[in-house]
């Protein structure tokens, strides 16, 4: 069949790079790490605040930790029934923030149900996840599973300084400095050597992980098991909030 030259249509299919992979964008598009915003506001940061998992006392603290830093977060509580945590929340937010609190890993995935998909889904495409003690304890595939590993309690671990969960003073490796710090049945983390983007700040006296970042898809997770904010670690006055900022720094960057 002749077609004249004046209807002629090319057709071009243009295919991608076999080489280069498109990202998914998701449903759930969060913010990189903050430098500044168009609106001139400081970044957001959710704190769960979900008594008993997350305790109203510890979000607190996470929350004036978190205003100090070089960041100047804005804070919004989020997690509690009259207020359940969105995507569209989480959309608008620079960090989001799980505290001490009292929580089961064994049931994680049932009592965090509604807001694990949320979170995953946040921090794979840019979000950052923070959690410190027992917000740490959900941090692996028993919880929201940000974060490659294993986790567990500290005091049940092989040589651990600590005996018991009571709130106490115990020593960490800290960038190669002996830190006192504030522990009260804080987790740890186990990573196979040679495990890419994870980045290990403090260890335990037995060499577990006591606080690090690691890479999750676009995103970072990092985790706690003392309490950096605490100014009180059993008898002792400390002042550890330089570390809390070295974490944070290592999580936005």
């Amino acid at each position: 069949m002749n077609i004249p030259a004046a209807v002629l249509m090319v057709i071009v299919i243009v295919l991608p790079n076999p080489g280069h992979q498109q990202a998914d964008p998701g449903p759930v598009t969060a913010p990189q790490a903050p430098t500044s915003y168009a609106s001139g506001q400081a970044p957001l940061a959710l704190i769960y605040d979900n008594p008993p998992f997350a305790d109203d006392d510890d979000a607190k603290d996470l929350a004036a930790m978190l205003q100090q830093s070089r960041y100047k977060f804005r804070i919004q509580y989020v997690g509690s029934k009259s207020d359940p945590l969105t995507a569209e929340q989480l959309q608008h937010a620079a960090l989001f923030g799980f505290p001490g609190g009292e929580l089961e890993q064994e049931t994680a995935k049932r009592d965090f149900g509604h807001e694990i998909p949320l979170v995953q889904n946040y921090v794979t495409h840019g979000g950052r996840f923070l959690g410190v003690c027992a917000g740490g304890f959900v941090i692996g595939k028993e919880g929201f599973d940000v974060f490659p590993g294993k986790v567990d309690s500290y005091v049940d671990s092989p040589g651990a300084q600590a005996k018991d969960d009571k709130d106490q003073a115990i020593q960490i490796n800290w960038m190669g400095r002996e830190r006192t710090v504030d522990f009260q049945d804080g987790n740890y983390v186990q990573v196979a050597p040679g495990t890419p983007g994870v980045t290990v700040l403090g260890t335990y006296n037995n060499g577990l992980i006591a606080a690090g970042v690691a890479v999750h898809g676009r995103g970072k997770a990092g985790f706690s098991g003392p309490h950096f904010e605490s100014d009180q670690a059993g008898d002792s006055k400390v002042n550890n909030l330089d570390m809390d900022f070295q974490l944070v720094d290592a999580l936005m960057s």
